[in-house]
């Protein structure tokens, strides 16, 4: 295996799929649901997709699959749309339905985004038995670069042997808890998935929202920004409504340009304070999909926060970060709850709460006061 790094902006992706196309290798990118074709209705027939092309037997494809699904845990989701996936389950499919067509060698483009531990641990022992070459693209080192005979750093074009880095761990001391900002002990519905949960997220603290692929994570946060039906008690702030960033972040931008994006919904003196404060200044006027990936997921956290809500809901934000930008994550979680944007802002003193997700439990623990887990099954 070869492990090749870059830092946000060094055209990673573009030289993953380069060397896929000059090699005939399997490529799964770091856009996962872009390897969902969408042309079939459940998950067992999209990864059945790939060798229908090949010609592959149906009995040889129905036991593939069925080994598929017992090694990636997809049981409980085999018969789902594939489009109505979470990310960690959505990559799963893209992995195995790559793995499935049984090529020569693989390419992955920062394969461990959005996957919880299992999965991680999976994907280690399935590459670490694949007969084939694999090169793993990404920006920082993950258990994958343990595999690796050679490591690469990306550096204008040019691979140089180099270790890759790990996820900049911050420093801090915990916060003291306020006054609840989300009370919570719910069932609401997504689709055919039900979810219970209970949570309290206070004010001046991070709170980690924990939990495997497909548990609610994401459901939670939509139920709390009232987009899904909910019963049962949810006690949220409504005025101004909870900021949200998604993960699928570049779905989420609309306008021309940075500075723009920052002004849905407010003015132009709050999207001059989020830019400072974040530390975008240099982006306002680029168009926000032209951004390094890094700066542009702080781009969507700085348009959640513009407005300076109660409650700010980061989902999996450490998806497209390298090195120094998970410490940039930290600093402005951090901030956010500790009320320093309100103070940037000229408001006075405020503590609001945040709730986020991430599967690095290290850099988890290391950024968050309180973790709370999600165990509802997909």
């Amino acid at each position: 295996m070869s492990y090749i790094w870059g830092t946000s902006g060094s055209g990673l992706s573009e030289h993953a799929w380069a060397a896929a196309e000059s090699s005939g290798a399997a490529w799964v990118g770091n856009d996962a649901a872009a390897h969902i074709t969408l042309l079939r209705p459940t998950v067992r027939e999209e990864l059945a997709f790939g060798m229908e092309q090949q010609g592959v037997p149906r009995e040889v494809m129905a036991s593939r699959i069925d080994d598929a699904v017992d090694l990636w845990g997809l049981g409980e989701i085999i018969d789902r749309d594939p489009s109505r996936l979470s990310t960690g389950q959505t990559r799963r499919v893209a992995v195995a339905a790559a793995l499935l067509r049984d090529p020569g060698a693989l390419v992955l483009d920062c394969p461990t985004d959005g996957l919880d531990a299992a999965a991680v641990d999976t994907l280690v022992e399935t590459l670490g038995r694949f007969a084939g070459d694999v090169t793993v693209y990404d920006r920082v080192a993950t258990p994958l670069a343990v595999l690796a005979d050679e490591q690469f750093a990306l550096v204008d074009g040019t691979l140089t042997p180099a270790p890759a880095p790990g996820p900049e761990l911050p420093e801090m001391t915990p916060a003291s808890p306020g006054e609840p900002v989300l009370d919570a002990g719910f069932t609401a519905t997504n689709g055919s998935f039900i979810l219970d949960a209970t949570l309290v997220a206070r004010a001046g603290q991070v709170t980690h929202l924990a939990g495997p692929n497909g548990s609610g994570k994401t459901t939670l946060m939509l139920a709390v920004l009232g987009l899904l039906p909910h019963t049962g008690r949810l006690v949220a702030p409504s005025s101004p409504t909870p900021g949200w960033a998604p993960t699928g972040m570049d779905a989420a931008f609309s306008k021309r340009s940075v500075f723009r994006e920052l002004m849905v919904g407010t003015d132009a003196a709050h999207a001059r304070a989020a830019l400072e404060w974040v530390g975008l200044e240099q982006w306002a006027d680029v168009h926000p999909l032209d951004v390094p990936s890094a700066a542009r997921r702080m781009v969507a956290v700085a348009a959640a926060l513009v407005r300076g809500p109660e409650l700010l809901l980061v989902d999996e934000p450490t998806v497209g970060l390298d090195a120094p930008g998970h410490r940039w994550l930290a600093r402005v979680l951090r901030g956010y709850a500790a009320g320093e944007y309100h103070r940037a802002l000229g408001v006075g003193e405020k503590r609001p709460a945040v709730l986020w997700t991430c599967h690095d439990a290290e850099f988890a623990a290391a950024v968050s006061d309180v973790s709370v887990e999600l165990r509802n099954r997909p």
